[in-house]
């Protein structure tokens, strides 16, 4: 029996696989073109400043889940400092 009609899924456009080594040099070409980063930083001028430091990665033995939750961490905090205008 085929369950996949008995499935109450929501109906989207998207396409079922992400195909991200395809799109990414897409997504990398359009952030280029509209200057993204560049824009962030121009922002960015004058505002207070943020540091968050960071050692080295991995000093600490093996890699292990604790190192990814980290550099997760670290990305969240940046991007969240960012939009609060620092």
């Amino acid at each position: 029996m085929d369950y996949k009609a008995t499935l109450n899924l929501p109906q989207t456009s998207f396409p079922m696989k992400a195909n991200l080594p395809q799109r990414e040099p897409e997504m990398l070409a359009k952030w280029e073109r509209e200057r993204l980063y560049a824009r962030i930083q121009e922002t960015g001028q004058g505002r207070s400043l943020y540091v968050r430091h960071d050692g080295p990665p991995y000093a600490n033995g093996r890699i292990h889940s604790g190192h990814a939750l980290n550099k997760i961490l670290k990305d969240v905090i940046g991007k969240s400092k960012t939009m609060k205008g620092h």
